[in-house]
């Protein structure tokens, strides 16, 4: 099977100038964790859906997603503290579910204009090489500075901007992130913890849409697209 793992327990603490969590925002009378959810529901090659949410959005998303009569949703988990406990919450949640082969795609809500592209290039990739992760190449120039000021120029050639889906065999994230735990490893990035146990990861290109919203600044960029479209 090909398992998407959808992150919506968000608290927008980087976004004052919404009332509700971010992954509640309407958009278009559309909340934001519910367009991430369409895109992997229309895809035939998704069979499953879990959210991880929290406590205090459970009851909204509960109703817009009967509203919305999305068939692939098998599931809600609360999640945890931190990023990293509530997908391994997830994993958790699949045990004796999942198989060691199925493909897991872990992404975030708040990157609601995730591509079936990409979503399709994760499972390709994982079928090839057991773990990818979508990234895009950085273009501006980037630098390091010392006491407010600019102290050396980094090579951009080399470096990636992670997006989501990060996608996994199962057995292979369920592995990673039970070794995160026994070696005390905290990241908020699940390519890290894999890697840390040995695996390659191959590169998935991602695109600039697929941006994540953090800000004010991104949710009237986001409005800006959807309404456009």
């Amino acid at each position: 099977m090909n398992i998407a793992v959808i992150l919506a327990a968000g608290k927008s603490e980087r976004l004052n100038e919404i009332t509700v969590p971010k992954q509640l925002y309407l958009i278009n009378k559309v909340p934001l964790f519910l367009y991430s959810v369409l895109t992997f529901n229309e895809l035939p090659e998704i069979d499953e859906i879990y959210l991880v949410t929290n406590d205090e959005s459970l009851p909204a998303i509960e109703k817009y997603l009967k509203q919305s009569k999305i068939n692939k949703v098998k599931g809600i988990i609360i999640g945890g503290v931190t990023r990293q406990e509530s997908v391994y919450l997830a994993i958790k949640h699949l045990q004796g579910h999942a198989k060691n082969d199925d493909i897991i795609l872990i992404h975030d809500a708040a990157r609601p204009l995730i591509e079936k592209d990409t979503i399709l290039a994760n499972i390709e990739g994982v079928k090839k090489f057991e773990a990818a992760t979508t990234a895009i190449k950085v273009h501006d120039t980037v630098f390091n500075t010392s006491n407010g000021h600019v102290d050396h120029i980094v090579d951009r050639s080399l470096l990636y901007q992670a997006q989501t889906p990060q996608s996994f065999k199962y057995r292979l994230i369920k592995k990673a992130h039970e070794m995160a735990i026994i070696n005390s490893v905290y990241a908020n990035d699940n390519s890290t913890l894999a890697i840390q146990l040995g695996y390659d990861i191959h590169l998935i290109n991602g695109t600039t849409t697929n941006f994540k919203v953090t800000t004010f600044e991104d949710v009237k960029l986001l409005e800006m697209i959807i309404l456009k479209k």
